[in-house]
């Protein structure tokens, strides 16, 4: 018999309570009625393939009846909550997506990106397998260690479009790759936060997390190319450079998050990674397949309607074109060595609609379509150009770094307490009040990512960029990210009401009954929390201590099981609408997020089983892995 815990009678008079079973006082029947939302959320997405906006929106008002009218929470504090959480979507998330994406735009406008394209065309094989591993393992990860929330899928995906890949590919590995990254993404927040709820050192779940993710680390690489490329093409052929990758990044990730922290595992590791695969592959090159040659599209997709039109002032203008000259695709396929030129092909501006670039299916689910691909000789960027070329994506990390262990953002920090709903709902799982506290930071990171625009904009200007090109880059990020926020805003409401009704506690309570089966469970709980809310972080505030208090009652480590929280909730960061709605905006596929879903569903849910049979085994079969911490007993 499952002992529900009850609210003191006192509670009443003053709280709304979270009712843990209000389905007939069946904890069961109450969980299936609580994952209703979750359900239909996933079908719209994936099966109705209905845009994440609408499909957010729609889970949205079924959990509002839901929470009204099944777990009784009154009208003013469900949409009290509602409130809450479409202020947390826009700060501080939304604000650092935006001014992430507005970087990345001018990047585009300003010809500063193509720069970076051509380094790494030149730099590397043009074979798009080497730029897998590359942009959406090893750059991803420098990019999720420092900002997160969607911008390293939305940004790293244009890349790999922009070198020729489908638009359905590119998202979907970049997603795939970007699982290990999350759990220290932003500079360890995460992990930080997880640590401050649960009051466990953060030292000992980074180290936790540490034994666990970097198992995936070093087979991931492998298994992207895998799926991509198949057995022969993508492991025999291409074995060396995912070793050397997934080596370098695994062992970086592990000695830092066992020895160091939270703080740093991924942006070191992805520097590492990158560093090393750019130094192997000047030694080492994969068998040529035409099929998998790199393709330079010549105006990469902002995502926004414009996108085909000029853009003004771009820097160097003249001294770009002068490095591209043309030769015929004929005389490309007869020449005698391939592999040892410093040539690609070039998508060109050729109006012709019924001509399609050969590396985009020709159906609607790989977004927008590219030109014909006319052969071009590439220079080798200049030092002064590669300094410039990396300008933006170095002055990003270095002000995060600095911003964050400066501790910028608590200055001018206001605790805001939310009305009618600040100690207001009864958290009966925990016995207590239940907090709705908004912490605004003025200069939270996405101030931080602001400064570092304005940075990259004094370079622009130095290198010739005009003015209008800020201009642009600001309305192709309005563009971009307009259904992103209207999704994020509603994803967001959705957790938050989903928490303060009692749903999620329901769900998470009902889970934790498995006893010794938790461990495997434990990973679900997490996976639950991101796909609801997009953030690592956010599943952290949702489960951290649910995960905490079933570990102690059933006597399993809490450190484990919280650190499995966060490990089992990277594996739902593929699927969540948050990160779809945002990824999906560079490359033309607005609209078609159920696309992603179904080509990403199946691999986060055999992660996030890997992820519960590694807590199991960690638990039962080698617990002296566990880092020791306070009252962390752990059974054989």
């Amino acid at each position: 018999m499952i002992e529900i815990p009850v609210a003191p009678p006192e509670a009443y008079e003053n709280y709304f309570v979270q009712e843990l079973a209000p389905i007939g006082g069946s904890l069961v029947g109450s969980f299936f009625v609580g994952v209703i939302p979750l359900i239909l959320l996933l079908l719209l997405l994936g099966v109705f393939r209905m845009p994440a906006h609408f499909a957010a929106l729609s889970g949205l008002i079924v959990c509002i009846f839901i929470a009204i009218f099944a777990w009784h929470m009154p009208a003013q504090q469900a949409f009290s909550a509602i409130a809450n959480g479409i202020i947390f979507a826009n700060w501080p998330i939304m604000w650092i997506v935006f001014n992430a994406m507005n970087i990345y735009n001018l990047s585009v406008r300003s010809g500063i990106f193509d720069i970076y394209r051509r380094w790494m065309l030149t730099n590397a094989p043009p074979d798009r397998r080497v730029y897998l591993i590359l942009i959406a393992f090893s750059f991803c990860a420098i990019l999720e260690g420092v900002a997160g929330f969607g911008t390293p899928g939305a940004i790293c995906s244009a890349l790999l479009v922009s070198l020729g890949f489908k638009p359905l590919d590119a998202l979907s590995f970049v997603l795939l790759y970007d699982t290990t990254p999350v759990a220290f993404g932003a500079l360890g927040i995460p992990v930080t936060t997880l640590a401050r709820l649960t009051n466990i050192e953060a030292s000992a779940l980074a180290a936790m997390v540490g034994r666990q993710l970097p198992l995936f680390s070093l087979f991931i690489p492998a298994y992207g190319l895998f799926f991509y490329a198949g057995f022969r093409a993508g492991i025999i052929e291409c074995w060396p450079l995912a070793l050397v990758s997934g080596i370098s990044f695994a062992t970086t990730q592990c000695i830092f998050s066992n020895l160091v922290g939270p703080e740093l595992p991924d942006l070191l590791s992805g520097l590492v990674s990158l560093i090393t695969a750019v130094i192997f592959v000047q030694f080492w090159k994969p068998k040529y397949r035409e099929e998998f040659e790199a393709h330079l599209i010549s105006k990469p997709a902002t995502g926004t309607n414009d996108q085909d039109k000029k853009s003004q002032g771009a820097v160097n203008d003249n001294d770009s074109n002068s490095q591209l000259s043309t030769a015929s695709a004929s005389q490309e396929k007869n020449s005698t060595d391939r592999q040892s030129k410093t040539e690609a092909t070039c998508v060109e501006d050729v109006d012709h609609a019924s001509q399609r670039d050969p590396n985009v299916d020709p159906d609607e689910e790989t977004g927008e379509l590219s030109k014909p691909p006319v052969a071009i000789a590439l220079t080798k960027p200049t030092v002064y150009e590669t300094i410039l070329a990396w300008s933006p994506w170095v002055i990003i990390v270095v002000m995060v770094i600095i911003w964050t262990f400066a501790g910028v953002s608590k200055h001018g920090e206001q605790m805001v307490q939310f009305p009618h709903l600040h100690d207001r709902v009864w958290l009966t799982l925990y016995d207590k009040p239940y907090d709705a506290i908004w912490d605004f930071q003025p200069l939270a990171t996405g101030t931080c990512i602001l400064v570092s625009w304005v940075l990259f904009g004094t370079v622009v200007i130095i290198n010739g960029g005009k003015p209008i090109v800020f201009w642009q880059a600001f309305v192709d990020t309005c563009k971009q990210l307009v259904y992103a926020d209207i999704t994020v805003s509603a994803i967001m409401s959705f957790a938050y009401l989903y928490n303060y009704s009692g749903i999620v506690y329901t769900v998470g309570l009902t889970l934790s009954q498995v006893n010794r089966a938790f461990p495997f469970l434990s990973a679900w709980i997490g996976w639950i929390g991101c796909f609801l809310t997009g953030s690592d972080t956010s599943a952290n505030s949702l489960f951290g201590n649910l995960q905490v208090v079933a570990a102690r009652e059933i006597g399993l480590s809490s450190v484990l099981m919280a650190a499995t929280n966060t490990s089992g909730a990277v594996t739902s960061k593929m699927i969540s609408p948050q990160t779809l709605t945002t990824g999906v905006s560079t490359i033309g596929m607005r609209g078609k997020e159920g696309y992603i879903l179904r080509r990403t569903v199946l691999h986060s849910v055999f992660f996030v089983c890997l992820v519960g049979a590694i807590s199991c085994f960690q638990q039962y079969v080698i617990p002296g892995i566990i880092p020791t911490w306070g009252d962390n007993e752990v059974v054989n």
